[in-house]
């Protein structure tokens, strides 16, 4: 009996039947073993007066009507003491699938958004289908597109717990994938104009996840804003007055952004800043690193906190005059510079609790300590280029090559 109900039990954890068919298989267990008690008790004998069944009359192995009344009570104990223990087996069965299938729904979500974008010619839109919506795992996945009509104009694409990828191509649409998951039913989510501004229109209160994958005419904005909230940022191939890119909660990438003006903020993800250009920079990354890689900024602020910084840099092309500030904290700040013979440095360098490494060449060092350094160029006065850099970082080395 004992091991029926814990096949029962076991049968109800696999997820073979749920909890009102465990009970009801474990009620008729108890009164299957009820019958079958009565039907093992000899024929009823009227016990002498002393009490009992004589021993001449007992039926050899049948159990005595003590034991039965003993036997019915540990069931029905039994029964009551399993009851709660059923619920809680089939609770925590139905919580682990809703788990498995909200990962399921976001490791789906996240495929369908790395996917690789199209290369499209001039004239060609994103080429998606006609707008659409259809039933994605957990959400809803729209399909839209709206044609700018004049250049100089504003656009901001914002998501909410999930990645937003926005590149540019040589076109004159905004084809859009929105997969959105919905705190309330009628939800919805427009691409939507006001003027010559282009926006992602929703209410954040009512969803729970808000994923953008988006072409974008690369050179017809003024202004561009792209942002989210616990998902990847990625933007490239743009070309705009003013970039703004805001994320928190996830990495974030700009690659082959022109701009007069470029702000980064991220907060707990890699920062990674690759082919860009810009009068003005500014990138702050808060709790991760940031990577850069063949920029080309004139005056520049980029600032880490718990994090080191990587830069990598290639040329100095597009101005003149360069102004850089760039500082670390709780991790490395590694910097390599191209030299050549029109190219003078101005470096100030500062390592608070580790050493300063400097190793360009033909540098005359106004000051040269273990955790500060002050060089310039032998040619710094008569460079068609000049860089001037102050370079900080605290808990860690800095070098430069």
């Amino acid at each position: 009996m004992q091991s029926e109900k814990m096949m029962i039990l076991k049968m109800l954890e696999e997820g073979k039947i749920n909890a009102d068919e465990a009970s009801r298989l474990l009620a008729a267990g108890e009164d299957r073993g009820q019958r079958s008690e009565v039907r093992a008790a000899p024929p009823p004998v009227r016990p002498p007066a002393s009490g009992g069944v004589p021993a001449s009359q007992r039926v050899p192995g049948a159990p005595t009507e003590s034991a039965i009344d003993s036997m019915g009570r540990k069931i029905g104990a039994f029964v009551k003491e399993m009851e709660p223990k059923v619920k809680k087996v089939a609770g925590v069965v139905v919580e682990k699938t809703a788990s498995a299938a909200e990962s399921i729904s976001k490791s789906l979500s996240g495929r369908a958004s790395a996917e690789k974008p199209m290369a499209y010619s001039a004239g060609q839109t994103a080429g998606y289908a006609a707008p659409k919506a259809k039933a994605a795992a957990g959400g809803i996945e729209d399909v839209v597109e709206i044609k700018v009509e004049q250049p100089g104009g504003e656009l901001n694409l914002t998501g909410l717990n999930g990645q937003v990828l926005v590149k540019g191509y040589n076109g004159d649409k905004i084809s859009a994938k929105i997969y959105t998951v919905a705190k309330r039913a009628g939800a919805r989510v427009s691409l939507a104009t006001l003027g010559n501004k282009y926006y992602l229109s929703f209410d954040e209160n009512d969803f729970e996840r808000v994923c953008i994958d988006a072409f974008v005419p690369e050179s017809m904005f003024d202004n561009i804003k792209v942002a989210t909230v616990n998902g990847d940022l990625s933007l490239s191939t743009v070309s705009a007055n003013f970039v703004f890119v805001e994320n928190i909660g996830g990495s974030t990438e700009v690659v082959g952004v022109n701009a007069r003006q470029l702000s980064v903020e991220s907060n707990n993800g890699v920062l990674s800043l690759k082919d860009t250009t810009a009068e003005r920079g500014h990138v702050e990354n808060f709790n991760g690193p940031i990577n850069i890689n063949k920029i080309d900024i004139a005056d520049l602020k980029a600032t880490t906190f718990n994090g080191g910084i990587d830069m990598q840099i290639a040329a100095f092309a597009a101005y003149d005059s360069y102004k850089w500030y760039v500082e670390t904290s709780n991790g490395k700040l590694f910097v390599v510079l191209p030299t050549y013979a029109t190219l003078g440095y101005h470096i100030k360098a500062h390592a608070a609790l580790d050493a300063v490494k400097l190793g360009l060449v033909s540098m005359n060092y106004l000051r040269n300590d273990r955790s500060f350094v002050e060089a310039k160029s032998a040619n710094f006065d008569s460079s068609l280029k000049q860089v001037e850099m102050e370079l900080a970082t605290s808990n860690a080395p800095l070098i430069i090559n």
